[in-house]
């Protein structure tokens, strides 16, 4: 009887819980929604064009700086202009202005509420084009490019090996010498090729504490499943906790849910049953509901014993992106009139190159480790599950306003 009130009085409160946050700000989750489609389309469609290597990618500075250029469209191009819109997901943020309004105070509250604390965050981003006469950044885009924590510079191409050492240069230096080259002369030659050149460059680091610390003495190696490789020996951490956690038939997955310390940032980890089962998983994220997916955890006690990595990618996306139907801001059709101030109609540049960076870093520190584990009173009735992450899986890193990064792991 006692058991049976409290199971009622669980889920009465699981139930209100639910209800709430789906009253909650409608803005604030168009805006999840969006940043979500987004992000998961970008991140599966990568891992499976790059099924052997790891992936990395931050839907959040791609969303927000591609909706500044989705803005500086002109009037007369209503066509290409939808078709940004929808691939981006922007349909249900209002007009361009106002969808970068949004993404200006998502990323201003994200970069306040990680500083400090132990978390280390950079969210670089920068538009370059070529130095002429003929063409310039409106003051008006470079006002708007500044509220989102975006530079634009132009710089001197008639060099490329110059033009890559200072773009090279300026990240590693504002990323604290961890990102190493984002653009080599190759990429600078082929992209741009007779077209003036015009990159968006971006790159992401993050390392940020747990909310519960993993106790490094429990750190040991383990064996890491590659496909198609020989078994890596590779240190793993260990932690008997209570975690958000689901068993996704649907999906032949296991879903489980790291909180950070900071930003009410979660790494969410979807782990195939089978070792290579990771293709598959990555087809059907491109049509999940994450928000959905997340409702559908709940606390349970695990023995989690997970990779410890360093994993940094770096990827130029522009046959991705269009791929993902952003193909005309690749061509002369994008008439980015609002972006720049230009001499003749056909002097203004169309984007070339999207080279992208992310740093990730999973360590063991956070909050205070306990020495014992305290389990719930529904506890009493489960067994602790046991956890090991020891093959590929994919990863999301947000919290309820945004995704802030996504991809794969293959190799550690």
């Amino acid at each position: 009887m006692i058991y049976d009130n409290w199971r009622q009085l669980l889920v009465a409160v699981a139930v209100l819980l639910i209800s709430s946050r789906a009253r909650g700000n409608p803005a604030a989750t168009a805006l999840s929604s969006s940043s979500e489609r987004f992000g998961l389309r970008l991140a599966s469609s990568l891992g499976l064009a790059q099924p052997h290597s790891n992936v990395a990618v931050s839907p959040l500075l791609l969303q927000a700086a591609l909706t500044l250029l989705y803005a500086g469209i002109t009037p007369d191009s209503a066509v290409a202009a939808q078709q940004l819109r929808v691939a981006l997901e922007l349909q249900q943020l209002g007009s361009a202005e106002q969808a970068q309004r949004q993404f200006e105070q998502l990323l201003g509250e994200l970069k306040q509420q990680a500083a400090g604390g132990g978390c280390h965050l950079h969210l670089l981003s920068k538009f370059y084009t070529q130095q002429r006469y003929t063409f310039s950044f409106r003051d008006e885009f470079e006002a708007r490019a500044a509220a989102l924590g975006i530079d634009v510079q132009r710089l001197d191409f008639g060099n490329w090996a110059s033009a890559a050492q200072e773009i090279n240069y300026e990240f590693l230096r504002r990323s604290n010498y961890s990102v190493g080259e984002l653009v080599s002369v190759g990429l600078l030659e082929s992209s741009s090729g007779s077209d003036t050149p015009f990159l968006h460059v971006s790159a992401l680091t993050l390392r940020a504490p747990w909310a519960q610390a993993f106790d490094p003495q429990q750190t040991q190696r383990i064996n890491f499943f590659s496909s198609g490789q020989t078994p890596k020996l590779v240190d793993a951490m260990f932690l008997q906790h209570r975690f958000r956690y689901a068993e996704m038939p649907a999906l032949d997955a296991r879903v489980v849910e790291l909180p950070f310390a900071t930003a009410g940032l979660s790494l969410l980890i979807i782990y195939p049953n089978r070792f290579q089962g990771l293709a598959t998983l990555e087809s059907q994220l491109q049509r999940l509901d994450l928000q959905q997916l997340r409702r559908q955890l709940t606390e349970r006690k695990l023995s989690l014993t997970l990779p410890k990595f360093s994993l940094l990618a770096h990827t130029e996306l522009r046959s991705m992106l269009e791929q993902l139907g952003l193909a005309k801001l690749f061509t002369p059709e994008a008439q980015l009139h609002k972006v720049f101030s230009s001499l003749l109609s056909s002097s203004a540049p169309h984007l070339t190159a999207v080279p992208h960076t992310v740093l990730l870093e999973l360590q063991e520190a956070g909050g205070e480790a306990e020495q014992t584990f305290v389990a719930a009173f529904t506890d009493l009735f489960r067994s602790t599950l046991s956890l090991v992450i020891n093959h590929p899986f994919f990863y999301a890193i947000g919290n309820d306003k945004t995704l802030l990064l996504a991809g794969h792991v293959v190799d550690i």
